[in-house]
């Protein structure tokens, strides 16, 4: 998955994706796997902290969680907000192992890495098991659970096994 810059920070002269864009960005994917996220701030050992958790929505005892400290330069309601919003939105890029693009224009001659390429098979087999599901298509179906299984990617069967059953 990739999120785009899509606000400029005038500081820098940079562009970035911004926390509705990242949440734009993986909403489908967490809609499609039962994922909830869930996002708050806390105080740890005296620090600041955001911390963020993922599980899954029927089985809330299965999930991967992280903290990000939040770096405050002085005790500003104003300044703690945006330290929130702009942990979020790396909280979430690095969970969810998001690309932001390039501003340099490189991202379309950049070769994907074995992670990204696995994110983008994953996604295509999603994407093909909903069509399937919509068209009532079994032979298709049947043959997205064998590659599936085939190559390990389990949530592509549990995505099968969610819309067609076991």
């Amino acid at each position: 998955m990739q999120s785009r810059k899509n606000a400029k920070n005038p500081f820098f002269k940079s562009n970035y994706a911004d926390i509705n864009n990242v949440l734009e960005t993986i909403a489908p994917v967490c809609e499609s796997l039962g994922l909830v996220v869930l996002q708050t701030p806390r105080v740890v050992d005296n620090n600041d902290v955001l911390y963020t958790r993922i599980s899954l929505a029927d089985n809330p005892t299965q999930y991967i969680d992280g903290e990000v400290r939040l770096l405050l330069p002085s005790a500003d309601m104003q300044k703690l907000g945006s330290a929130i919003t702009y942990a979020r939105r790396y909280s979430l890029i690095s969970m969810f192992l998001l690309e932001t693009e390039d501003d340099d224009g490189q991202s379309a001659s950049k070769k994907l890495t074995p992670t990204q390429k696995r994110n983008q098979e994953v996604n295509k087999a999603m994407d093909k098991l909903i069509e399937a599901h919509k068209n009532k298509d079994l032979e298709k179906a049947t043959q997205i659970w064998e590659w599936a299984e085939d190559n390990g990617h389990t949530q592509v069967l549990d995505k099968h096994i969610q819309l067609f059953g076991a």
